[in-house]
């Protein structure tokens, strides 16, 4: 039966005769939407309907709109090229996740929204970091940041340095990721202010999500005590997280449980693993797999403890749903 909360995602936006500025808050609905179904199934569903979409999105910018309005369906139509990239990151087509954010960088940059430019350059980076490729990552880090420091966004430029300090910590790099930590909370120190409001998603929530992994990545790599310094961090992220988050939630339980078995928190650990093994089998997320790989690498050498090893065997034989959870 198919999903409430799916079957109102009609995927129409732009009825005819609509003017030119109701059409781009239509599409600027229409890509919330998107991102929506991304986080609550998985990038699958997210993609199949944004990218059905982007080439009467691209019609839109012929005739041009002028002024303030162009701008305007100018980022409106590289958010939707950054939404279908992310989607497709999350279903495994690398090369056409590649495609659809070099789009939107181009468009975001011709509209002059250095934010969104530095978000794009984020999710590539992202993307190079799912792929061992952590060098790579920070090449697209550091034009994230750029644009970051262009835009004033205090909130674009800590999701870079988040970004980076994964990418540090992939590599080893104790210090530079302690020292970008730091950075990252002195920077929610800071007041709220005006009328900034950086990338869409940078949530608290999402913010000890990842901060949290960045320590699990240090424990992983450099030194196990990193662990207890991630747990509150994921265990806030993994409850902040309703419904609509699933693929977060699954994330953050997924890190939670490592680093309750780099703790020696075994029992614990195989709860949380399979409360997130449960979660990704509702996803139509291809990212599921690689996520779960240092969870199952613990869990299999803690053998010796039956739940353990039966999460170990759980994970192993998983495979990502090929359609919705209904």
């Amino acid at each position: 039966m198919p999903d409430p909360a799916y079957e109102a995602f009609d995927g129409s936006w732009g009825a005819p005769g609509e003017s030119d500025a109701s059409r781009t808050a239509d599409l600027e609905s229409f890509t919330s939407g998107v991102r929506a179904l991304d986080h609550r199934y998985g990038g699958a569903l997210a993609r199949d309907a944004a990218v059905g979409r982007l080439p009467a999105a691209l019609g839109l910018l012929t005739p041009a709109a002028p002024g303030p309005d162009r701008v305007r369906l100018r980022t409106a139509v590289a958010d939707l090229h950054s939404a279908a990239g992310w989607a497709a990151f999350d279903s495994g087509m690398t090369g056409a996740a590649l495609g659809y954010f070099n789009t939107a960088v181009t468009l975001a940059a011709s509209a002059g929204n250095t934010s969104l430019t530095s978000d794009v350059y984020c999710r590539v980076g992202r993307l190079r970091l799912h792929h061992n490729e952590p060098s790579r990552a920070l090449a697209e880090f550091r034009l994230g940041g750029l644009a970051a420091e262009a835009s004033g966004s205090w909130r674009a430029a800590t999701l870079i340095k988040a970004g980076t300090a994964w990418a540090w910590a992939r590599l080893g790099q104790e210090e530079k990721v302690v020292d970008l930590l730091a950075d990252i909370e002195d920077d929610l120190a800071r007041p709220a202010g005006g009328s900034e409001t950086g990338p869409a998603f940078l949530t608290p929530t999402d913010l000890s999500a990842l901060t949290g992994v960045v320590r699990t990545e240090l424990a992983l790599v450099v030194d196990p005590r990193y662990a207890s310094l991630a747990v509150p961090l994921l265990t806030s992220a993994a409850e902040g997280y309703g419904v609509d988050r699933t693929r977060g939630r699954a994330f953050s339980l997924i890190s939670l449980a490592v680093c309750h078995l780099l703790d020696d928190r075994v029992d614990t650990a195989v709860q949380e693993g399979g409360q997130a093994v449960d979660l990704c089998e509702r996803l139509v997320s291809h990212r599921t797999v690689e996520r779960l790989r240092p969870l199952r690498n613990e869990a299999e050498r803690r053998r010796s403890h039956r739940g353990a090893r039966e999460l170990a065997e759980r994970i192993r034989a998983f495979r990502p749903p090929a359609s919705g959870p209904w």
